[in-house]
């Protein structure tokens, strides 16, 4: 069981919660917003289901929650240096060498090359393909088909 912090009107995701509750099993999760989720059950995982990169940081930090890592990506991440609390979308894929900050959303379909760094709170969409040796700064918001690429 994994307890979500987001959006939701009596217990149903909404909003930005749906994009990662449509990624998991009915009856897998609980879904708990800042005026319920103290009655969750305490010894549980968290995937914080906020867009906005800063907002799951000061979650993490201020409800001290234990981070969830969501891996429905294609392939291991061998070789990745991974943060706390990352979600990654289905049929993506990190390159070794990567490094992956704390509370970082990741889309369906992204690729990040190899030797990548991807800042704390970073929310980066659907189908975008990050090329080698990039930077993405904390809190950053990637949107869906961009090419990120060194200039």
């Amino acid at each position: 069981m994994i307890n979500i912090y987001g959006n939701n009107t009596g217990g149903i995701a909404t909003g930005w919660t749906t994009k990662i509750t449509s990624l998991l099993n009915e009856g897998e999760y609980a879904v708990y917003d800042s005026t319920d989720y103290f009655q969750a059950q305490g010894d549980l995982q968290w995937i914080i289901a906020e867009e906005d990169g800063s907002t799951r940081l000061k979650v993490a930090n201020e409800r001290n929650f234990k981070s969830y890592q969501f891996n429905k990506g294609c392939g291991n991440l061998k070789n990745v240096n991974v943060g706390k609390g990352l979600s990654l979308g289905c049929c993506s894929l990190i390159r070794p060498g990567s490094t992956i900050g704390d509370q970082v959303y990741i889309g369906a379909g992204t690729i990040i090359d190899i030797n990548c760094n991807i800042g704390d709170g970073v929310t980066i969409g659907d189908n975008v393909t990050v090329f080698e040796n990039v930077t993405i700064p904390p809190n950053t918001n990637v949107p869906s088909g961009s090419v990120v690429q060194n200039s």
